[in-house]
């Protein structure tokens, strides 16, 4: 079972909004039904609800046309580089998994090109809701 830190409900776990991509009928299931455990996906990074602020980055991953917009509770993310397709929970003390490649300039600050490609990782359905499902024509 995996234990978070926080839930959706606590007050003092902040959300965001972000894009989820798939086929049509699982996003269209989703939407009406919430995620679930059969939703998770086997990723780079991991089993798990692959999330990202991005919406050309989750169209690599949705049928033409068609995203979902979810409000995320991403609570502690841990920062990962490595990929691990085994991973099905997050590091102990952490709610989710930061993954993907980062280019931090001289500052120390993420550059605005490699952040947008960044996604996140949950292992805990009920740290996502389906908000809206985004159909348009590209």
């Amino acid at each position: 079972a995996v234990v978070s830190t926080q839930s959706i409900g606590d007050p003092n776990l902040r959300t965001r909004l972000y894009y989820c991509g798939g086929k049509a009928g699982t996003l269209h299931r989703i939407l009406r039904e919430g995620f679930q455990a059969k939703d998770m996906v086997a990723g780079d990074y991991g089993i798990g609800l692959y999330f990202t602020q991005n919406p050309v980055r989750a169209m690599q991953y949705s049928e033409p046309g068609l995203l979902l917009m979810c409000e995320v509770g991403i609570g502690m993310a841990e920062s990962v580089l490595k990929m691990d397709k085994s991973r099905n929970r997050p590091p102990v003390g952490y709610d989710s998994v930061l993954t993907g490649d980062r280019n931090v300039d001289h500052v120390g600050i993420y550059s605005h090109q490699r952040h947008n490609e960044l996604q996140y990782l949950i292992f805990d359905s009920t740290q996502a809701i389906p908000l809206y499902l985004l159909c348009f024509n590209i």
